[in-house]
C-alpha cells in the first residue's frame, strides 16, 4: 500500500511539473520600453534624514550605481543627465519629463533616496546599515509612469553596504523595465 501510494504521490509530481511550462512555447517578455530605446537617469535626490549624515551625496552615488547595472541591458541604452535642482530639493515626475523631453529623450528615470546609512566599523554586528529608494520610469511624451519601484533593505553591519543594497535594487529595477 504505501509503494503505491509513493508512486501516486510521484507520478502527481511529473505531471504537475510538466504541466507548468510549454518548452516549444517560447517566453513572453513584454518590456517597459521599446528595443534599443535610450533611457535617461537624472541623478536622484537625495534622501533628507535629518542629522543622517549618509544622505548627503546619496542621491548621486546611487545614480552612478544604477547606471551601471542598467547599463547591462539587453534592450536599452541609459544616458546621464544631471540633476537640474539641488540635490536635496524636490524634481516632479512631470519636471523630469520636460527636463528629459527637452534633452530629447523619449523615457526618463526619477528618483529619491528615502534611507542611506552607512554603520561605523565599530559599532557591532548589530548596528544595521539600510537603503532605500523610489524610482519611476516615465515616458517624456506625458510624464506617465510606466514602471515604479519603491524598496527598502538593510545589511549587517561588516557584511553588506548601502552600496550593495542600492546594486541589487538597480537589478530588480533592470529586470522590472525588461520584464525579465
Amino acid at each position: 500500500m504505501k509503494r503505491h501510494l509513493w508512486i501516486l504521490a510521484c507520478l502527481s509530481a511529473l505531471v504537475a511539473v510538466g504541466c507548468g511550462s510549454d518548452p516549444s512555447k517560447p517566453e513572453v517578455h513584454n518590456p517597459k520600453v521599446p528595443m534599443g530605446s535610450t533611457v535617461a537617469v537624472i541623478s536622484f535626490r537625495d534622501c533628507t534624514i535629518v542629522d543622517q549624515d549618509d544622505c548627503k551625496g546619496s542621491g548621486e552615488t546611487t545614480a552612478a550605481i544604477f547606471m551601471a547595472q542598467l547599463g547591462t541591458s539587453q534592450i536599452f541604452h541609459v544616458v546621464t543627465l544631471p540633476r537640474p535642482v539641488d540635490a536635496a530639493a524636490e524634481l516632479t515626475d512631470q519636471a523630469a519629463a520636460d527636463y528629459a523631453k527637452s534633452k530629447g529623450y523619449a523615457f526618463v528615470l526619477n528618483g529619491e533616496v528615502t534611507d542611506y546609512f552607512k554603520a561605523a566599523a565599530f559599532s557591532g554586528w548589530w548596528r544595521k546599515e539600510r537603503g532605500a529608494l523610489s524610482v519611476h520610469l516615465l515616458s517624456t511624451t506625458d510624464a506617465k509612469i510606466l514602471y515604479l519601484h519603491s524598496d527598502q533593505d538593510t545589511a549587517n553591519n561588516g557584511t553588506g553596504s548601502p552600496q550593495g543594497i542600492m546594486k541589487s535594487m538597480a537589478d530588480d529595477v533592470r529586470d522590472g523595465i525588461e520584464d525579465n
